[in-house]
Order: structure tokens, then C-alpha cells, then sequence
């Protein structure tokens, strides 16, 4: 094949790639003074204009007027006319000043002897997608503005965390990045088998949300409405889990005072046993006032069973476990058994996992079977009072 020839079909190879990305493409030529030679159908569509309407005029007719007067913008023709190539996002303006995203490539052509000639444009049209994206970055900074934001590696190490999250918690970034969500929970639960398959459930993809018991850098309990959200990348693959919290303490401490205002009664409800029904959350102070009216109750009544039902609790953990705890043994003092009902298979779990150890302390899954249990024992009363 001679030279001629090659030359020939390497010309006919551009003309027909050339062809083939006028079809996709929106493209346009400039001289290297910025004025528009020509531009195809695609670029002509995305701006709004006609052909006659832009041959001739300069580049900055798609461009805010304050950056085409700007030195930055002098600095991007002198580059294009040095040879340079330049390739990136640009806002630009269509006809009528609607503006535009475009993702393009600024390619100089260069004459036979390497001397820059024009300046070809090829263009694609980015303006939904970024327009999208940063209705996306909007929200997201909202939400980073409205909500205490962490985000985790699937076995639970922190990657980072919003400054919302940090005054909650009392600690700087530096102090819990690369360390486990753990840190953040009572150390009994975070060693459960209930913390462990909390972590598979999210390292399957799967969404949890609901009140959770957090602890401070300076031991506090803190409250949280939250929700753990698996992050999925385009080929569906788990990347991260995102947490998205607010700050309920108060809320929660709001109701606990509320159930103390309603108290828990301490009821007889047959010679010699004591009946009281505990609803909601046993923090300390409820428990002191429980404590106080079935001691109470006990002195009055000579009581020889407490009955204590805790189907209405909402969280039993440690904590929980060790009030009820001390509730009995003071019940004990004063000659008082205590029987626990109200366990759930759930909590008979997380007893059990949490290696809370109840002593003599005796436990049923229903009312019913306590009553039964301190009516049939020796030395029970037979009598039913006061329904």
C-alpha cells in the first residue's frame, strides 16, 4: 500500500469516527480567538439557537457575563491557544440565559507543522444528572444541618461522624474514628449474642430503626430515635452503614417522669401477696420509688410475696436487671419472697445473654402462674381482696 494511500484511509477512518461522534455528541469549532466557526445539530438543540445566530460571535455569548470578563476566563483562551488541552464540567448559558451543565473537552487542532489552528469542543449535556446531584447535596447537608449523622465499615468500626453526633456524645472525631460502635453501648450488651446478630442483620442489608439506649464519653445514657441504613453502591454491593439519629433523652426522661407521676401501684391482692404491675422505663429514681411503696406496702400488710410484673417494661438490660434486683433483696429484709413474672422469651433472652445472674430471685412467663406459685406454697393465704 502506498503512502498516498494510507493517507487516504486514515483520513476516511477520522471522517467516519468523526461522523460517528457528531451523531452523539454536541460539538463546536472555534478559531483561537474564541469565535464560533461552526457547530452541529446536537450543540446547536442543547443551547436553543440556529446556526446563523452564533457563526462568528464569541465563545463567551455562553457564558456568564461576569466570568467571561473575568482574568480567569482571559487565562482559559490563552491556554486553548497555547495548545493546551482542557477537559471538565462548565456551567454555561443556552439561549434566553437558561443555564446549562455540560461535561466537554476543549481539544486544540493542530496544522501540519504543530502549530495550533482551531479549537474543537465535544460536549455532552450533564445538566439533569447535576442538577440532581445537587438537590442531593442539598438535602444531605439538611439533614447534616437537622440530625446527629455517623457513618460505619460493615463490622462496625466508625469512618466519621457529623459534629451533631460529637456534642451528643461528648467526644472529638479523632476519638472514635477506627473504633467499634461498641464503645457507644452498655459493655454487657455490646458482648450479647442480641449485639452480635445486630450487626449481621445490617451486614445482610437489612434497615433498622428504632429507640436505642446509647452511653455518653461520660457514662450518661443517651437516647435515640435512630435509624442504621445499609449503603449499597451501583452494582448492589454493601459498602457502609449510615446512622441517622436524634437526640430523644429528654423526651424519654419526660415519659419516665410521666409513668413516675402515675406511680406503680403496689396492690394486695390476697392475704399475704402483693401485686405491682411495672410499666414503661426503670431508671433509678423509679426504681427508688417503687422500692419505698413495697416496702411500704409490705410493713403495712405483712406481705409474704411481692409480686413484681414486668411485661410493660420496655428495655430490660443490666441496668434494668439491677434494680429489679435490689427491689427483691430489700423485699427479702423484710421477710418478703419476691416473684418476677411478665418474662418474655425476648428477655428471657437478653438475661440470659447479658450474663445477668437473678439469684434465689423466682421468675414465671405470666401473672397467673405467679399468683398460683404464692398461693399454693405453704403458709399462703386463701382469701382473694379487694377486687
Amino acid at each position: 500500500m502506498s503512502k498516498a494511500e494510507k493517507s487516504t484511509m486514515a483520513t476516511e477512518d477520522l471522517s467516519a469516527v468523526y461522523e460517528a461522534l457528531d451523531k452523539v455528541q454536541a460539538i463546536i469549532e472555534f478559531d483561537l480567538d474564541g469565535k464560533v466557526v461552526k457547530a452541529n445539530e446536537n450543540f446547536l438543540n442543547i443551547f436553543g439557537y440556529d446556526l446563523d445566530e452564533v457563526a462568528g460571535k464569541h465563545h463567551r455569548i455562553f457564558c456568564d457575563p461576569q466570568y467571561a470578563s473575568s482574568d480567569a476566563y482571559a487565562e482559559f483562551w490563552q491556554m486553548l491557544g497555547r495548545g493546551e488541552f482542557h477537559e471538565a464540567e462548565f456551567k454555561r448559558l443556552a439561549k434566553g440565559g437558561r443555564e446549562l451543565w455540560l461535561r466537554a473537552s476543549y481539544n486544540p487542532v493542530f496544522d501540519k507543522d504543530g502549530k495550533p489552528v482551531r479549537v474543537v469542543k465535544f460536549a455532552t449535556d450533564v445538566t439533569e444528572s447535576k442538577l440532581k446531584t445537587a438537590e442531593f447535596e442539598g438535602m444531605a447537608q439538611a439533614i447534616d444541618r437537622a440530625q446527629a449523622v455517623i457513618e460505619f465499615d460493615l463490622d462496625g468500626t466508625v469512618i466519621t461522624a457529623n459534629q451533631n453526633f460529637l456534642r451528643i456524645f461528648g467526644y472529638g472525631l479523632d476519638e472514635i474514628r477506627g473504633k467499634h460502635h461498641k464503645i457507644f453501648c452498655d459493655p454487657g450488651f455490646a458482648e450479647s449474642l442480641a449485639y452480635a446478630e445486630f450487626w449481621q442483620k445490617l451486614g445482610r442489608g437489612e434497615y433498622e430503626t428504632d429507640e436505642f439506649k446509647r452511653i455518653a464519653k461520660d457514662g450518661t445514657e443517651v437516647w435515640l430515635q435512630a435509624s442504621y441504613n445499609p449503603i449499597f453502591d451501583a452494582d448492589g454491593k454493601l459498602l457502609k452503614v449510615v446512622k441517622f439519629a436524634s437526640d430523644i433523652s429528654d423526651e424519654v426522661q419526660k415519659r419516665s417522669l410521666a409513668m413516675l407521676e402515675m406511680s406503680t401501684p403496689v396492690t394486695k391482692i390476697w392475704d399475704g401477696v402483693l401485686f405491682a404491675p411495672i410499666v414503661g422505663i426503670i431508671d433509678s429514681k423509679r426504681s427508688v420509688d417503687i422500692m419505698n411503696r413495697a416496702l411500704s406496702s409490705i410493713s403495712d400488710t405483712r406481705a409474704r410475696t411481692l409480686l413484681l410484673d414486668i411485661g410493660g417494661v420496655a428495655v430490660v438490660d443490666t441496668a434494668v436487671a439491677n434494680h429489679l434486683i435490689k427491689i427483691a433483696k430489700a423485699a427479702v429484709l423484710m421477710g418478703c419472697k419476691t416473684i418476677i413474672s411478665g418474662i418474655s422469651p425476648s428477655i428471657a433472652q437478653t438475661i440470659t445473654e447479658l450474663g445477668i445472674d437473678l439469684g434465689s430471685i423466682q421468675t414465671t412467663s405470666t401473672i397467673e402462674s405467679a399468683l398460683r406459685e404464692s398461693i399454693t406454697k405453704p403458709g399462703a393465704g386463701g382469701r382473694t381482696t379487694g377486687a
